[in-house]
């Protein structure tokens, strides 16, 4: 594992200074109308001063100070019209694969046709050559004989892979096909692909495509029935010409790509739900070859006749999955939005950067799902754990909301992946309820916010071996000597959605507590939490529990977990209401679907009796939960803890709180 990665997952193990700075650092506008339609982002894999966005029209801006300012590119050779792809390569040469529009030798009138554009970065002009044109015995009246074209090259021989769909084959067919360039795109053949199995009512054209470190190409698509479709990967030969097709991922209640534009409306949008692929080519890196898939699905489908489209997905999540056989096999899906609400979240954009750290990016909609408009969420994963969520724009983007159809185009290629500089892409600047601009916020991975265990705490009173005592207690609020009045829960780490604990066998175990007499009150204050469930100003009063870590049944523990002192937290007077969340946790007790009710408490960590501090800015936000409907009861149970205030035993009855990590500020 390289120091990179070592230091990255830091971050997203340990908490960051209160109050950290945000890992946004700044943003700007690219000044282009056209580009946030099918907006495409890409950069220099070895300069992250190095940008490119693209979008329809002959969009193309750059950028050569880190995307501070941006300049005009231009096409030559042939007008672009739409449907970019981008990728740079390790010498700084711009490839970029998109439509143009030639006229039909029998008629004139315009052919969508497929174009390729390439020069080096550092310039400003991109020249193009034709993968697909107009054949001289095309029809009249034919206007399309490409579409949708994706990109992807391979480092380690130089071919270059354009996977286009609905494409006119010479006999008159049309289908999916790939071209395949072995002279640097100068010339390409053409490959009919025939991917699809008898009894599929469904099958895309290529969605996402990525070689391998060895340069063989890998292609996703997706075919299905009814209501539930597959990932399959086309595995090509390190040539090109041949390949087999893998049966991969359930995408359950695929079918339909539509969202309403606000909760309780009757319009929809079209929106692009992957899958995206990447391939982990880190030389000698821990997952080198490591294949993942990010994608978004709804939780179900409503067929409404009332909506423009008669149906649309309730409650998209996004989610991760990597596959170590090349695509055989899958690990378990991870949600990587962590809102717990049934918002919408769609538009994935993978990229994996040479620490071997998964960025993913997302159209969000978790902040305002009753209004006809979005955010960009942004998230990193390390070693198949997700990172907290964090919003990379500034306002928030409209989307018209007058009639069903693509709001943003086709997809978004988002993000520019380095491990200590990123970049989002986004359609910005709403103007007349739609975007007017694509933006680009330029992140540091360092600076992400905590991403510790959440613990689930149970009511576990001690039925023998606790002894009350009193210790000294400093936190960044108050020092005071503490009495220890009785033991009153016990916290397990808990993994959400499927995103696992870092830390499985420490847990805490938390007192109730009461000052000793003749000290100061605490004075109540306005804390700023920032938690996984939202951004908030809430009153901080009296203390009310210390946690220390412990282990349960004699499971070893680490000597990584800060203590904490717990304060009873309330709303501001004018807050709006909290929104109740619906999560999957998993600990060593049981496996639950958990409503979100409340918050109930802000915990920081804290110096017991001159024992210091493993991290001084450590919180939690602790959360009021229940189980959901419908599942068993907890069934109750005695257990042995042991911590730094010798062994108890303990009866565990019922989880009443899950705490998350904060910031406080």
């Amino acid at each position: 594992m390289g120091l990179a990665t070592i230091a990255l997952f830091a971050a997203l193990a340990r908490p960051l200074a209160a109050g950290g700075a945000s890992p946004v650092l700044y943003e700007s506008s690219v000044g282009c109308s056209s580009c946030f339609w099918d907006l495409v982002l890409a950069g220099h894999p070895a300069e992250p001063s190095e940008l490119a966005v693209t979008g329809v029209f002959s969009g193309l801006r750059l950028s050569h100070d880190d995307g501070r300012t941006w300049g005009a590119g231009t096409f030559e050779d042939f007008p672009m019209v739409s449907d970019p792809k981008a990728l740079v390569t390790a010498d700084g040469t711009l490839f970029i694969s998109a439509l143009t529009s030639l006229p039909n030798p029998r008629d004139g009138g315009p052919v969508i046709s497929g174009v390729l554009y390439q020069g080096p970065l550092a310039g400003s002009s991109f020249h193009g050559t034709l993968f697909k044109a107009p054949a001289a015995s095309l029809p009249a009246g034919e206007r399309l004989v490409a579409d949708y074209p994706k990109l992807a090259r391979a480092a380690a021989t130089g071919i270059i892979y354009i996977g286009t769909n609905a494409v006119r084959f010479d006999d008159g067919s049309r289908g999916p096909a790939l071209y395949v360039s072995r002279d640097g795109g100068q010339t390409f053949d053409e490959q009919k692909l025939a991917y699809a199995a008898p009894g599929q009512t469904r099958v895309s054209p290529p969605l996402s495509m990525d070689v391998t470190a060895a340069g063989s190409l890998r292609v996703a698509v997706t075919a299905g029935r009814e209501r539930e479709d597959r990932l399959y990967l086309l595995r090509f030969d390190a040539n090109g010409t041949m390949f087999d097709v893998v049966p991969g991922l359930v995408l359950s209640n695929f079918y339909a790509p539509l969202a309403l534009k606000r909760l309780g409306g009757r319009t929809t949008w079209l929106v692009y739900p992957g899958p995206e692929i990447a391939v982990d080519k880190v030389p000698g890196g821990p997952h080198e070859g490591r294949l993942y898939a990010a994608w978004a699905q709804p939780q179900s489908i409503v067929v409404d006749a009332t909506v423009d489209f008669g149906r649309y997905g309730r409650d998209f999540d996004v989610w991760l999955a990597h596959s170590d056989d090349d695509g055989v096999s899958w690990s378990t899906p991870i949600k990587v939005n962590d809102d717990g609400t049934t918002a919408d979240q769609f538009f994935p954009s993978l990229r994996i950067d040479t620490a071997g750290t998964v960025h993913v990016a997302f159209v969000d909609r978790r902040e305002n799902p009753d209004v006809a408009q979005f955010d960009v969420y942004y998230a990193l994963a390390v070693d198949g754990r997700v990172s907290r969520n964090v919003r990379v724009n500034g306002q928030h983007v409209a989307i018209d909301d007058r009639y069903g159809g693509r709001e943003v185009g086709d997809y978004l290629d988002m993000v520019v992946a380095h491990p200590t500089r990123s970049y989002v892409a986004y359609p910005c600047l709403s103007a007349s309820g739609a975007p007017a601009d694509a933006c680009v916020a330029a992140i540091d991975p360092a600076r992400f916010p905590p991403s510790g265990d959440l613990f689930k705490c149970y009511r576990a009173p001690a039925t023998t071996g606790f002894v009350p005592r009193t210790v000294m207690l400093r936190d960044r609020f108050e020092q005071k000597l503490t009495k220890l009045l009785k033991a009153d829960s016990l916290c397990n780490p808990a993994a959400r959605d499927g995103n696992p604990a870092l830390d499985r066998a420490t847990g805490l175990r938390c007192y109730r507590i009461a000052d000793v007499p003749g000290q100061p009150r605490f004075a109540p204050r306005d804390v700023t939490i920032d938690d996984a469930f939202g951004h908030e100003l809430r009153t901080v009063s009296r203390a009310q529990s210390l946690c220390t870590p412990v282990n349960v049944d004699q499971a070893p523990s680490s000597a990584s977990l800060d203590r904490f002192k717990c304060y009873r937290v309330r709303p501001r007077a004018a807050a709006a209401p909290f929104t109740r969340r619906r999560v999957a946790l998993m600990d060593g007790f049981e496996g639950k679907a958990t409503v979100v009710l409340k918050p109930v408490a802000f915990c920081t960590a804290v110096d017991e009796d001159g024992r210091g501090f493993r991290h001084p800015a450590a919180a939690l936000g602790c959360y009021r939960i229940k189980d959901a409907g419908g599942q068993p009861r907890f069934v109750r149970r005695d257990v042995a803890i042991d911590g730094e205030f010798g062994s108890e035993t303990a009866t565990v009855t019922r989880g009443r709180v899950l705490c998350v990590p904060a910031t406080g500020s």
